[in-house]
């Protein structure tokens, strides 16, 4: 199961690094654009089904049980992650261009629902949120950029899971 879940989370992991590098190219910022966590999903939910069909089909005579499809995508999950985070860590650090275009897109975004903003949580609050957009730093970036990959991975799993076990 565990070279099954490696092998896969080399493909993840060179998915969402492409997406990543062709969205902030395109001028599309990776970390402001929520349209990222479908790719995620879909990326996710590709890999982890052709794991999953792997393991059942070539090493396990054509039988998976949940918790099989459970631990191959989280071992999928944990490394594509963990492969993601490196790379997010080296480029943040070499190009500081990144922290700087989310910062002025996410104030942008901000700018334009201001209005909304302020209605739903109050003018104070969207002070703070501004300030708080002002003051990220990389490891912000790094945990968020984790997080959302971990959280789409872990909503996926148990969908293929499921929908693979037994024959």
């Amino acid at each position: 199961m565990k070279n099954v879940g490696l092998q896969y989370a080399g493909v993840a992991a060179f998915l969402m690094i492409i997406v990543f590098l062709v969205s902030y190219y395109i001028g599309v910022h990776p970390f402001v654009e929520m349209s990222h966590f479908f790719f995620d999903l879909f990326i996710y939910g590709l890999v982890i089904f052709f794991a999953l069909n792997e393991f059942k089909k070539v090493i396990n005579e054509g039988i998976l049980h949940f918790w099989q499809g459970m631990t191959i995508g989280f071992f999928v999950n944990i490394f594509s992650c963990g492969i993601y985070v490196i790379f997010l860590f080296l480029i943040l650090n070499l190009d500081e261009n990144i922290l700087n275009s989310y910062q002025q897109q996410a104030v942008d975004f901000l700018e334009i629902k201001s209005v909304q903003y302020i209605k739903s949580f109050g003018e104070e609050q969207y002070q703070n949120q501004l300030e708080t957009i002002q003051e990220t730093t990389i490891l912000d970036l790094l945990l968020i950029g984790g997080l959302k990959k971990f959280i789409s991975a872990m909503l996926i799993t148990p969908v293929f899971s499921i929908m693979k076990r037994k024959t």
